[in-house]
């Protein structure tokens, strides 16, 4: 029987009247790989705060086992821009080269960037440092807020590789959907102030969850069904004394019967974005574009072609120049040489971190909208929109100049898109959106009839957008000629093969530290282990299209005599996730080609 680590209990906490917790209540077990997911403000990072003791819950305890060292990716990090990586790792952690070196390898950090000044990495691999700082405290069970914010893909494929071997328990908080389901085994939802624990990964637990939301929906049907046949019997004999007893009843009856509240229902984000006309031809082409900054060359292209209505996803590590790439574009700075022209008569809309930071209008968040959005759009359009981007009741008439940093970024990114802008530029538009609004928002664009460029660290946001690729990586600007999935593909295997090239050199080099022989036999198993993991997402894919199929062909069953809108629409549904699942199968299965040839 497993033992417990951390045990909840009544824990509860409230800011300016609202309450965050509720007397919750949580047993967690040693090695448990926990996601916990809620909506923007329903109180994930403050349960975490009250578990690292920095904030006070105001009833109730947190338990901790004796055996337990709890390990922290904390936001801050007392990093000296001058000093050395190895140097760092070793006054932080009191740990000796070598094993600061090897800590470091399986983040990414190589014996060459170990070597280098934290100020001249990228926040990438400042993250990278974070993390090899706190598994070199040796941790048996962690604590991740928000890991994958602002991690590059290949930070976050590196992390996510270091997870699926970690021989301790987690609880990641995260709204990256991939990410959780890569690396999760169970999962908690944070809601009016409850937390629901469930056994299984985040896909397992949304179909739980709309599985018991159309539950109580048959239950409340039949509620209302059963009330609307009393009141009409007491509507009919209300006045009859020979009735009054039997009307009484009713009446009692009636009070008994209660609908259950469905407080949040299962993916019931939709956002109608206001419409933009469609038109053909090129959006961009650059030729010979250098970008950079004070005549610094930070990535070059040749020469770019991009088509109207496409939706291009700015790729690269942290640090290779998205951003720099995505301002220059965008206009806001300069080219430092070559040139980019859109066709004639083209509108652009940007977000950015620089966009929502300077906001200082005397405006409330419905006026500020209604100034920056197109002229026309009616007041219950931009309600309702408000509404999808997390502002609703007297959230619309807050001052602009009192919102937190997450509102005044959504608010932003709203009045970019109701601009109803030709081009759409979008830096990190999902930051600080909940997974369900990031979603449904990479849905509502994918109807967009205007060209967005975007860079994104959300995998499920990318992927359900994008259908071009612009890759920057050493200092080139240049299209990527495959699809999202064949990108992170590529990625996983660069990573891997990396990763392996390190561990020959760790090997070699630490000789006097630890056998040659045991270095070489644990690196196996951890490849055999990844190889393990991949032959069980092999086995899950073909299920789901097992099942997937099975599905289609009663549906297809069904069509031969009759005929349904909502079992047509869910047809085409099922032939999309069909495809998408044997996409991920041959993806997987080209993997495990590639990892059986390391063995």
């Amino acid at each position: 029987m497993a033992k417990s680590v951390i045990n909840i209990v009544n824990v509860s906490k409230s800011f300016v009247n609202k309450i965050l917790l509720d007397k919750v209540n949580l047993l967690i077990e040693e090695k448990s790989k926990i996601g916990m997911i809620g909506r923007n403000g329903a109180g994930k990072t403050t349960l975490i705060k009250i578990l690292m003791g920095e904030e006070e819950a105001d009833d109730g305890e947190v338990i901790f086992s004796d055996e337990v060292k709890i390990g922290y990716l904390s936001q801050g990090a007392n990093f000296d821009e001058t000093e050395k990586v190895l140097d760092y790792l070793m006054r932080a952690t009191n740990k000796e080269s070598w094993v600061c070196s090897k800590i470091a390898s399986r983040f990414g950090i190589d014996h060459i960037k170990v070597n280098y000044n934290i100020g001249d990495l990228s926040s990438g691999y400042r993250m990278r440092i974070k993390l090899s700082e706190m598994m070199l405290h040796e941790p048996n069970f962690l604590l991740l807020d928000e890991p994958s914010n602002f991690l590059d893909l290949n930070t976050l494929i590196d992390l996510e590789n270091f997870l699926l071997d970690y021989k301790g328990g987690f609880l990641i908080v995260s709204h990256d959907r991939e990410f959780l389901k890569t690396t999760c085994e169970k999962t908690i939802e944070i809601e009016n102030g409850k937390i629901t624990y469930f056994p299984a990964d985040i896909e397992d637990y949304f179909e739980y969850k709309e599985e018991k939301e159309a539950s109580i929906k048959k239950y409340n049907k039949n509620i209302e069904e059963r009330k609307a046949h009393l009141e009409r019997f007491i509507e009919r004999f209300r006045y009859k004394a020979t009735k009054a007893k039997s009307v009484q009843s009713r009446i009692k009856q009636m009070e008994k019967l209660k609908t259950i509240e469905i407080s949040h229902p299962a993916k019931n984000v939709r956002i109608k974005l206001p419409a933009v006309q469609e038109k053909k031809g090129f959006a961009l082409i650059s030729d010979n574009l250098n970008i950079g900054y004070d005549k610094k060359i930070v990535a070059e292209s040749k020469r770019i072609e991009i088509f109207r209505g496409s939706k291009v996803a700015v790729l690269g590590q942290n640090g290779e120049g998205k951003t720099t790439f995505l301002r220059t574009i965008s206009g806001r700075i300069k080219a430092l040489s070559g040139n980019y022209n859109y066709a004639q008569g083209i509108k652009i809309a940007y977000f950015g971190e620089d966009t929502y930071k300077n906001i200082t209008a005397n405006d409330t968040v419905l006026s500020y909208l209604k100034k920056h959005a197109k002229q026309g759009l009616l007041h219950q359009e931009l309600l309702t929109l408000l509404g999808s981007f997390l502002f609703s009741g007297d959230d619309i008439n807050k001052d602009v100049k009192v919102l937190s940093g997450g509102e005044m970024a959504r608010l932003s990114l709203l009045s970019a898109i109701t601009q109803c802008a030709d081009v759409l530029i979008l830096d990190e538009p999902t930051n600080h959106l909940d997974f369900e609004t990031v979603e449904a928002l990479a849905n509502s664009l994918k109807d967009y009839m205007g060209t967005i460029f975007f860079t994104s660290h959300d995998r499920t946001f990318t992927s359900l957008l994008a259908d071009t690729i612009i890759e920057i990586k050493d200092k080139k600007i240049s299209l990527y000629s495959g699809d999202y999935d064949s990108y992170v593909y590529k990625t996983r295997l660069e990573a891997l093969k990396e990763e392996e090239e390190e561990i020959k050199f760790q090997n070699n080099n630490n000789k006097n530290n630890i056998s040659e022989n045991k270095n070489s036999y644990e690196d196996r198993k951890k490849i055999r282990n990844r190889l393990s993991k991949c032959e069980n997402l092999l086995k899950k894919y073909e299920n789901e299209i097992n099942d997937y199929k099975a599905e289609e062909k009663e549906l297809l069953k069904f069509f031969e005599v009759s005929y349904d809108e909502e079992k047509s629409k869910r047809l085409s549904e099922i032939k999309k996730l069909i495809e998408k699942a044997e996409n991920e199968w041959l993806t997987i299965n080209e993997e495990i080609d590639d990892i059986k040839k390391l063995l």
